[in-house]
């Protein structure tokens, strides 16, 4: 850039010379007012030291210029001339301060850009942080709370019914009552898979994708009284491992949304591959989605993530069953 300028200075002093010496000698002292050009020139460049500067090589050039074409000393004078000076050190002064006044807006622009941009990183890192640390926290929560309640109702619950089947051959008058209890135990475990709806996250996510979807099914069709159907497609291996993290993390929470709200049957996990998208699904054939609903966290984040890995996030009915959450993912180059 420096070079450039220093370039362009110089061909307008040679351009200026040819044009005063050459070109226009009858103009005599006329052609000093094309001087101006150059001294603005300078200062824009070189902002107020080359306006001075290239003012004051234009006062001999002047002179030199009028000794060659006049021999009348007042005309020879005119190099020296106050108003023909202050003339170009108006012009070229004020281009440098117009000059000036441009560059230190730039300067002042690009720092708050980068204090923008500075800003921006730090908050979308301390996003990050807090959606990790709020996903940590409930799955330590759950898993240490609900793991072993569970566990033991469902030994309970196997008891009460044995207690019932004994006690129905036997005619046993308590009969009722031993039924009443597996109600109860029944109805607790309800309220703890509801408790436990969240704990999917809690699933170590893989670099193999196919493996972390397969824990998923595990658990939720240990958990809850439905299906999880995963469509084998070699596309999933069309995923880069960066992308994974938020990808699973995307799956977890549309299959949780979906047993929170939904109450499915089945969920259907697949993926489809076109030229330039692989489009991840998630469907199921529970209550279907209503966008009037008023949105809590759970898809802010979801489209947070999907744009973490430059996707699109859409959540319409499926021609198929009820619901359907798309996550498009560009295929790179």
């Amino acid at each position: 850039m420096k070079n450039f300028q220093l370039r362009s200075y110089i061909i307008g002093w040679a351009l200026y010379l040819l044009f005063a010496f050459l070109l226009y000698p009858q103009l005599r002292i006329t052609v000093m007012l094309f001087s101006i050009p150059l001294t603005m020139l300078g200062g824009w460049i070189f902002l107020y030291r080359g306006a001075l500067l290239t003012t004051a090589l234009t006062v001999p050039v002047h002179f030199f210029l009028l000794t060659i074409y006049s021999d009348d000393p007042k005309i020879i004078m005119e190099a020296l001339n106050p108003f023909g000076i202050g003339s170009q050190l108006i012009f070229s002064l004020s281009t440098a301060l117009l000059r000036s006044s441009q560059l230190e807006y730039r300067r002042l622009n690009n720092s708050l850009e980068e204090l923008v941009i500075e800003r921006t990183e730090d908050l979308e890192k301390l996003t990050h942080y807090l959606i990790d640390a709020q996903h940590m926290e409930s799955r330590e929560l759950n898993a240490s709370l609900l793991k072993k309640p569970m566990q033991d109702l469902k030994e309970l619950l196997a008891t009460s019914q044995l207690l019932k089947q004994k006690l129905k051959q036997k005619n046993h008058p308590r009969t009722n009552d031993a039924d009443g209890i597996s109600n109860i135990i029944i109805s607790c475990i309800k309220q703890l898979k509801e408790m436990d709806q969240d704990t999917i996250h809690s699933l170590s996510v893989d670099d193999d994708i196919g493996i972390t979807l397969s824990n998923l099914k595990q658990q939720v069709e240990e958990l809850h009284p439905l299906a999880v159907e995963i469509t084998e497609n070699p596309a999933w291996k069309e995923i880069h491992s960066d992308k994974t993290r938020y990808l699973t993390e995307i799956i977890f929470e549309a299959v949780s949304n979906a047993l929170r709200h939904a109450n499915p049957e089945t969920i259907q996990i697949g993926i489809e591959q076109t030229k330039n998208h692989l489009s991840i699904f998630i469907e199921n054939d529970g209550a279907p989605y209503s966008s009037s609903v008023k949105e809590g966290m759970g898809l802010p984040l979801m489209r947070y993530r999907a744009s973490k890995i430059g996707a699109e996030l859409s959540i319409e009915p499926s021609q198929t069953q009820s619901t359907r959450v798309t996550c498009r993912i560009p295929i790179d180059a």
